[in-house]
Order: C-alpha cells, then structure tokens, then sequence
C-alpha cells in the first residue's frame, strides 16, 4: 500500500496528472466570511436564502440545469428505451446501466457524488438495480492545480510554507470531491501531518445543486408517489453537506470524539488528533497516522477490531449523542499497534436523549425475543406514526419484522439462512416424508413452496425471499443492508403505515459497513449479537427510567422471574466489552485490564453507597433466594415440619384453647412455609448459580439453556477481585447490608400477600393445582388471619429500615 493509500481520510487517490485552471475566491482568510457568490456561509445552510438568492440569478440556475440535462439526458433515454422494450431486468443492460449511472454521478460533481452515496441504500427512491451500483461509488475526482491548494494553505493560515514545514508535498495524496490532501512534516517538531485544503468554489457549486434538487423534488415526489418527504431529504441532505464545509466543525468533532473514548475507557479506538493553530475553516491540519484499512488488512486481530469498531459506533449512537456519517472501509484504520483509527469527521449527526434511549429499548427488546414490543418501539423510532400503531398491527407487518430480526439476530445471512432451512425440514417434515431424499430437487422444490405459501399467510412473503437456492444463497452479503432492503421495501407496499426516518440511513450505512468486514472472515458474524456487549455495559451503568425498563426486560422478559441465562450473558458481554476496548494488550490477553475494569465497574454498580437499580435487582433477587432455601431446609423438611405436624391432634375450642392455641398457631404458620412452584422456580436457579460457584462447568437453568461457567464455573479470580472492591468499600457495605435486610424483610411480606391471593384465587376459581400439576395445599383461616397480620408489620418494618438508610449520610 502507498502512504496515500494508507490516509484515506478524505476517500481513495485519484490520478494527479489532471490539472484544473487557476482559480482565485474571495472568500477572506481563515474566517469564511460570505462572498457574493454564494447564498450563505459554510456549515450554516438556510434554504429561504438560498430560493431569494438564486432566484434573483435566473442565468445560474438556468446554466446548471442545461449541464445536468446535457449529461444526464443519455442515460435518462436509455432506461426509457429500456422500459419500453421491456429489458429493465435483463441482467446484461442493468450491469451496464449501473455503470453508466455510476460514471454520470462522478461527473456531476461533489453534491451529486454525496446523493448518490445517500441513495445507494434508499430502493424507495432508486430501483434496486441502480442503487446497488452506487454502493461502489468512491468520493474521489481529478485533483485541483497544486499551486492553487499551495496558495490557499498559505493564504487561509497566514503563513509561508517553508516558514512552517519543513516538506511539503508537491502534488496532493489524495483527492476527492470537497478537498484534497499533501503530507508535510513540521519544521519545529519534526511531526508528520496530513493538511487537508478544499477545493475553490465547493460551497457556490454545493449551495446550487442543493437548490436545484430542493426544486426538483416536489415533481419527482409527484410523479413517483413516494412517501418520504423529498424535501425534507434534501434539506437533511443539504445540512450535511454544507456542514461539511467548515473545517472547525470537523476538527471539534474529531478531537471530541477521541476525548469520549479516552473519557469512557475505550483506549483501543482514537481520531487522528488535531493541529489547532494548523486549521480553519478551509484548511484542517491533522498529525499523519501509519495504518490500512481495516477492510482489506489481513491480521488476525481484525475480528476483534470490528467489535471495537461497532462498540465505539455504538458508544456515539446510544451515549455521546455525535454519530460519524461516513464510515466507509476507507474511514476505518488498523494501526501498526493493533489500535482502530476513524477518520473524516466532516459528516456526523446529533442522536437525540429520546431516541438513544428508544434504541436502547428496542436492541433489549431484541435480546430478550420481546417481539410483541415491537410495533411500540417503531412507533418511538418515528418508523410508524403514532395514530398509525393499530393499523400496523392488523397489517402483519409485526410478524414480517419480528422474524426478520429474529433471522438477524442468528448470524450472517448465508449462515442463517443454512439454520432456516434446517427449521424448514423439520416443520414440514410430515409432506416432505413421500420422499426419500430430502435435499432432492424435487423435495427441495415442494418445502420452498410450502415455506412461501406459510410466509403469505403471516404478511411476510416478500420480506424474506432471496433470489436462487434457498440452502446456498450468496445474493445479500450483509444482514443490515438486507434488513435495510427490507424495510425501504415495506415502505414501498405500506406508504400509509411505515416511513424511513433520515437518521436510519446513516445508521444502517454504518452498521452495513461494520458488518460486511465481520462477514469477510466469518459468515456466521451477527451484528445484533455483537451489539450485546455494549448493551451490558451500559444497561448496567445507566440508572435512568427506561434504561432500568430495558435492564428488566432483558432480565426477566414478559415474566416475573429471572433469566439466568441473561444475567451470566449480561456479566459476561460487560467483561468482553472491557477486554476488547480498554487496551490493545487486553483484548490480546497480554494484561488484566479489561477484566480489572469489569469488575471494578461491577463492584462501583453492587457496592455502590447510595442505591441503584441493579443493586435493587441483585438484593432483591439474594433476598429471593436466601428465603426459598431457609424455607425449603427448615419448614419443607423434616427438620421442624414433622415434630409439629406428627403431634396428635386434640379438641378445639372451649376450655382447650390455652392448650391447642400454640399448636394451631405452629401449624398455621407451617402453612404459610410450604414451598411452591414458584419457590421450586428459585431453588433450581440457587442449584445453579452453587454448581458454577463450585465448578461445574456446565450445567442448564430452569429454562433449558446450557449455562457455562468459563474455566470450570465463576473464576476464582473474578471473586477475588470483586472481594477485594468490596473490601475497599466498608461504608457503603454497611448501607447495602441494611438495604439487604429491607429487601429480605419486603419479600417476605409480598410472599405472605401472594399466600392470601393464592388461596382467594383457589376458592374462586375452583383450581387447586399447581404449575406442575400437584395440589395447592388449602390454608386455613388461622393461616389467613397470620399472614395479613404479618405482611402488615413487616411493611412496617420494611419502611423503617428504608427510612434508617436514607438517614445514613454518604461518606
């Protein structure tokens, strides 16, 4: 790889034989101060001005669209040649459509260069065929003159070349459609820099496409009978394009970006840091970084980099709030260190509270197979209006979704679709049994009609079709842009039910692009699994409402019991997260610092002097299980149950009553013991949670799922440090431990409550049976009696030891 290769910040290298004319702007040093020219300022894109403005310059107007009919009217003729000679699918035209559009888009310049990248992932606006084409579309274009980028960099920092580097080169690295790039060193210290410089009269060129589009799209709008607001793409499209022109924006959200994940622990992902007193609006100067794309290196540590990569996107979606728009695998650097690099931050959005925290739902709705929540969760992600909610659900597009993601959620789509298949024999197993090779064309062919016939009836038939053989698919090679597919599609079908937000297509841009490079070295990659690991991490470190809702959802589903197979998912995506981002030397295993972390992080979560939710949950739950098993020893057993309930039984009532009052009263309360289902629940979960304490490396909960404890059940070493934080932690292990006892206190008083509704529901319903078939013991009214008058004091109790711990001051 050449070094120009190597900085990619501003797209791949362009020939830099081809010369542009001189040109001389007037745009004032460093300030960009508005010319006459244009209609306003860089990164502050107004629309109204931009109409005043052009409109009062006809000619302009007129000249531009004269240059995009002359070019582009070629191409239009032959796709109308095409649709009437009925050859739009032949794949031979579309191959060299594709090409042309590609070609054409080049040649209109840098506005169309950046539509057409928007539009490589939107088939609602461009037939499929040629939006595939555009995914290939690189943001590089004939260098501008080397004298002129020489002149600007001295005119925009009032400096002299040589006065400042000590070399500088003489032609630029790399090119592309809003500036160009030369490597320098620094004369004072020596540093090598990339000092990137923008071409003359980009915002006059942006600012007149972007009206000229904004004009356009209300035709276009009609005549297609789209649902998405063209015009407010554009406008969308506009703010970021123009945003991109002011290099200072660039350069602030560089080095914040660097600073979060600095801030958060994350030291295996940086930007390239900035040279302040090098840059303006116009020119950003950053220092050279050594490093390959990440898409294209060969070291077996780039798996790992992906994950880095998707939890630092994830960390600026779900946390910082700034997510980079242009993660193409020239934006993404493996360095000579192992570390990930991510460069241009010329393009990023701003992720609303609201909407972090309905993703964060959403992804744990996912997690937990919580797919009735579905249809709520886009209606949060502004995919369907809120008065449009009923109508989605009667359309059965919630099944068609929930099974995409659900696909999704099991690997790469070559992978999974291998999995659907299988699922596919076994569910029609009883028509495919006339056949004695399954796998047979003609079997093949009978359980693919089948499937399709069973899709139809849930409104999903077109939702999960793929071209050619179902059992080795090649036709998608991402699961986010197959799902993205998907839902532009279902846009197409349901225009009055389901719209595209703009912030999806970034997003999927850069998801699709982070995982067609885990694909690249395994075909089972699943990014929704992938994603799991920050879900941890910030489920656990985020106390506000609806991330505890999503903590519980991911915990205990639609139910009331734990998911032990989530909690240890949930421990041990916390440890991988830290492993993978602290530190190079940890994701290697060459140190102890993620793990250090996690449980430092873990220990800052359980140990915390003042109160949390997930504190709340693991005392609640300790408290839970301390009261299955004492019950279950003391009162289920023989231990004190038998003595009691193997005395003789006397006469009750009138002068016996001092004798037999105390014996009623111990039977009553024996009653009020007895171990039930849910209580069988709990103990079985305590069994488990003992072998993997005690090495037993595998064993199942109580749902079926196989639990492993690595290295033999819970490393020792993981409770020894968590002893340790707890150690060091002595106050607040005093307030947890009264927040204990309130909890253990609280649960007794719900089981007494829960004892009471038992025996009402019993009566009412004539049902005395448990989950398990056995019989619900009858309780007595001394029984009854007992437990409304011990639920009351102990909620007493309860409130006072809460009260004592607020009282606690924090130290």
């Amino acid at each position: 790889k050449t070094k120009a290769e190597i900085w990619s910040g501003v797209g791949p290298l362009s020939a830099t034989s081809e010369k542009s004319t001189s040109i001389t702007t007037t745009t004032h040093r460093g300030t960009g101060h508005k010319n006459e020219n244009v209609p306003y300022l860089e990164a502050s894109y107004d629309p109204a001005a931009a109409e005043i403005f052009f409109k009062s310059r006809p000619l302009a107007s007129a000249q531009r669209l004269a240059q995009l009919v002359t070019k582009s009217g070629g191409f239009i003729a032959s796709t109308m040649l095409d649709k009437k000679l009925d050859r739009e699918d032949d794949s031979h035209i579309v191959d060299k459509r594709s090409k042309e559009l590609l070609e054409l888009v080049t040649a209109l310049g840098p506005t169309f260069i950046k539509v057409g990248q928007a539009l490589s992932t939107r088939t609602d606006l461009l037939p499929a065929r040629y939006a595939s084409g555009l995914t290939k579309l690189q943001d590089a274009v004939p260098p501008f003159s080397a004298e002129v980028g020489r002149a600007m960099i001295e005119d925009e920092l009032g400096i002299r070349i040589d006065d400042v580097f000590s070399s500088l080169s003489l032609e630029p690295v790399a090119s592309a459609s809003i500036g160009q790039v030369y490597r320098g060193t620094l004369r004072e210290s020596g540093e090598d820099v990339a000092v990137k410089v923008q071409r003359p009269r980009v915002l006059e060129n942006v600012a007149l496409d972007i009206f000229m589009l904004r004009s356009l799209a209300p035709l276009w709008k009609k005549s297609q009978d789209v649902n998405t607001d063209l015009v407010g793409l554009v406008d969308a499209w506009g703010e970021g394009f123009v945003n991109e022109l002011d290099y200072r924006d660039e350069a602030k959200a560089t080095k914040a970006f660097s600073a979060a994940m600095k801030e958060r622990g994350l030291g295996s992902v940086f930007a390239p840091e900035v040279v302040d007193e090098l840059s303006n609006v116009h020119v950003l100067t950053t220092k050279w970084v050594d490093g390959e794309r990440l898409a294209s290196s060969d070291a077996e540590d780039v798996p790992r980099l992906c994950g880095v990569a998707l939890n630092a996107y994830l960390t600026m979606l779900l946390d910082t709030g700034t997510l980079h728009c242009d993660p193409h695998p020239g934006n993404l650097l493996r360095t000579p260190d192992g570390r990930l690099c991510i460069l241009d931050w010329g393009m990023v959005i701003q992720v609303p509270q609201d909407l972090q925290l309905s993703l964060l739902e959403f992804i744990a709705n996912l997690n937990a197979e919580n797919y009735e929540e579905v249809p709520n969760d886009l209606v949060k992600l502004s995919f369907v209006p809120a008065d449009k909610l009923e109508e989605l659900r009667d359309s059965g597009l919630t099944f068609a979704i929930s099974s995409m993601l659900k696909l999704a959620g099991e690997g790469g789509p070559k992978g999974a679709m291998k999995r659907m298949v299988s699922q596919n024999k076994e569910k029609f197993a009883s028509q495919l049994s006339e056949f004695d090779d399954i796998d047979s064309p003609e079997a093949t062919k009978l359980r693919q009609k089948l499937f399709r016939e069973d899709w139809q009836k849930q409104m999903a038939e077109d939702s999960m079709m793929r071209s050619g053989d179902d059992s080795s698919s090649n036709a998608m090679t991402s699961t986010t842009a197959d799902l993205t597919m998907k839902i532009e599609q279902m846009q197409q079908e349901n225009t009055d039910v389901f719209a595209i937000p703009d912030y999806f297509i970034y997003m999927s841009r850069a998801f699709a692009t982070l995982e067609g490079i885990g694909l690249s070295s395994n075909e089972d990659y699943s990014i929704l699994s992938e994603c799991f690991p920050y879900l941890a991490k910030r489920l656990l470190s985020d106390d506000s409402p609806r991330a505890r809702g999503a903590l519980r959802t991911l915990l205990y589903g639609n139910g009331s019991e734990l998911n032990l197979s989530k909690l240890q998912d949930l421990s041990s995506g916390l440890e991988s997260y830290t492993v993978s981002t602290s530190s190079v030397e940890s994701s290697r295993g060459e140190s102890n610092d993620g793990k250090n972390a996690a449980a430092e992080q873990i220990a800052s979560v359980v140990f915390a002097e003042e109160s949390n939710y997930v504190q709340q949950l693991l005392l609640r739950e300790s408290a839970i299980a301390l009261d299955a098993v004492v019950r279950n020893e003391l009162f289920s057993s023989s231990l004190l149950a038998a003595p009691i309930q193997n005395l003789p039984m006397l006469p009750s009532g009138g002068s016996f009553n001092p004798f037999t009052l105390p014996l009623d009263v111990a039977r009553a309360m024996l009653e009020l013991q007895v171990v039930d289902d849910v209580d069988e629940q709990r103990l079985s979960n305590v069994r488990v949670l003992t072998n993997l304490a005690t090495g037993n490396s595998s064993t199942n909960d109580k749902t079926g799922n196989k639990l492993v404890g690595s290295g033999g059940g819970i490393r020792k070493e993981n409770i020894q440090k968590l002893a340790k934080e707890a150690a060091a932690r002595r106050t607040a292990l005093m307030r947890v431990g009264v927040r204990f006892g309130g909890s253990l206190v609280t649960i007794q008083a719900e089981r007494l409550r829960h004892r009471v509704d038992q025996n009402k529901n019993r009566d009412n319903n004539n049902n005395n049976k448990r989950h398990d078939g056995k019989s619900l013991p009858k309780v007595s009214k001394l029984a009854l009696r007992l437990a409304v008058t011990g639920a009351k004091r102990l909620e007493r109790l309860a409130d006072d030891i809460y009260s004592f711990d607020n009282q606690l001051t924090p130290r």
